[in-house]
């Protein structure tokens, strides 16, 4: 009778050891899944609205050079290298929204801007030179930083194509031209 007691007393320390075990894995799972949403920022949670559209000139996947190397990008209707464009914020939604943001970044230890900043781009459309292009800043990043993307014509190798002009700063100072093919590259 004793025997038969001690085995049912090992069996029921088994079970509740897996059973803390499970509960316990359940446990890691659900922090790590808890961290991975903290990390993933949505720029709608910090005042996006409306979705930006690109002007049809500039979209494409387009190949430019940058030191010895060539590189590429992709802009779509409304993503550049699949982050989402927004169309800018008026300036007392866009301070208000600031604001918080600056608040929220200091409880965080400064990490939260650069997060918010590369989760999407507050876009406006410009004129540069009589042509249509658009001006992309990280978003609620303020003015001055950004790009500025313009479709031009360009002389290669004797022929007129469709380029590119990117530019930057508050100035829309000459970064580089892109081309639509990789053998256009200089």
């Amino acid at each position: 009778m004793m025997k038969k007691l001690m085995g049912v007393n090992v069996m029921k320390k088994k079970l509740l050891l897996f059973l803390g075990a499970i509960l316990l894995i359940l446990g890691f799972a659900k922090l790590s899944s808890v961290n991975a949403d903290a990390a993933t920022i949505k720029a709608t949670d910090w005042g996006a609205k409306k979705v930006f559209t690109t002007p049809k000139k500039t979209r494409g996947v387009w190949y430019y050079k940058e030191g010895k190397k060539v590189k590429k990008f992709k802009i779509t209707a409304h993503t550049i290298d699949g982050v989402k464009l927004y169309k800018e914020l008026n300036g007392k939604t866009s301070d208000r929204w600031v604001n918080k943001l600056i608040k929220a970044d200091k409880k965080s230890g400064y990490k939260l801007a650069d997060k918010v900043g590369e989760s999407a781009w507050a876009c406006h459309t410009i004129k540069y030179h009589k042509i249509i292009g658009f001006n992309a800043d990280g978003w609620l990043a303020g003015s001055g930083d950004g790009f500025y993307y313009v479709p031009v014509k360009k002389n290669v190798k004797g022929k007129k194509v469709n380029a590119l002009r990117v530019g930057e700063g508050a100035g829309n100072y000459l970064s580089y031209y892109a081309y639509k093919s990789r053998k256009l590259v200089k």
